[in-house]
């Protein structure tokens, strides 16, 4: 059997505590099988705590016996695909939203996919700021084809419910009114790393759309027209400057 196949069902064995997978890597005594509960358990133990790091504001919703459940069953369910602890937990979403017993919080994979967001864009790659000359000088008939491209740092989020208020009610060290009104409806999210500072903002749908025809490598003309079908009053002027000012888009291609 070749290294990679037999290292993938060592993994597998272990995650899910196969008894015949585990007994393939056992040499017959006790101490062994010890040392491989041993691993395991050490295994389950730093994806947990990575886990938590992660999605502490889904911790405090759902308290650390529940979280310790989920956790489990979502390492089991999600081996990791990298040897960057920082790439792992992208999925637990999914994980919650499958989970019976959460399905009262109905907000709940929307808070996951928010924290996982600011995660992701914490550990994104720098990128220079626009200089804004270039832009001023594609001539203005090249201007519906330019192809603009988000910062790394940056992610786009929409959700039926106000989670960036339950988030931040739920955050360890949030002081003050813990209440959250979820007649207040959905909202349209900007992640952003700006200085090693992470922001999360609320935009507006308009300008939510455009920004994803950017992610979606579609033209500006094509993005003005999804952000004009949602506000016959958008700018996209001002759009722009808003957002290559606030590095939200960081190139663009003609």
């Amino acid at each position: 059997m070749r290294l990679a196949a037999l290292e993938t069902l060592f993994r597998d064995g272990l995650l899910s505590a196969d008894e015949t997978i585990l007994a393939m890597f056992e040499v017959g005594n006790l101490t062994q099988r010890k040392r491989l509960d041993i691993y395991r358990n050490n295994v389950f133990s730093n994806y947990r705590s990575a886990l938590e790091a992660v999605y502490p504001a889904i911790l405090s919703l759902v308290g650390a016996d529940y979280f310790r459940q989920a956790a489990q069953r979502y390492i089991e369910r999600y081996p990791s695909s990298s040897g960057d602890i920082h790439h792992y937990g992208r999925d637990f979403f999914e994980l919650l939203a499958s989970l019976p017993g959460a399905a009262e919080l109905v907000y709940l994979p929307d808070v996951a996919r928010l924290e996982w967001s600011i995660h992701a864009a914490f550990h994104a790659a720098d990128h220079e700021r626009l200089d804004l000359s270039r832009l001023q000088s594609v001539a203005a008939e090249d201007y519906p084809r330019l192809r603009f491209v988000l910062n790394p740092a940056a992610r786009l989020l929409r959700s039926d419910y106000p989670i960036r208020r339950i988030w931040q009610v739920n955050l360890p060290d949030y002081q003050g009114d813990q209440r959250v009104d979820l007649a207040e409806g959905g909202e349209d999210l900007l992640v952003m790393r700006r200085n090693f500072v992470m922001e999360v903002e609320a935009i507006a749908t308009a300008d939510a759309a455009a920004l994803t025809a950017f992610q979606r490598n579609e033209m500006l003309g094509q993005a003005l027209d999804v952000a004009l079908a949602i506000d016959a009053d958008f700018d996209v002027g001002s759009f722009l400057q808003r957002y290559v000012l606030n590095e939200t888009i960081a190139e663009f291609r003609v």
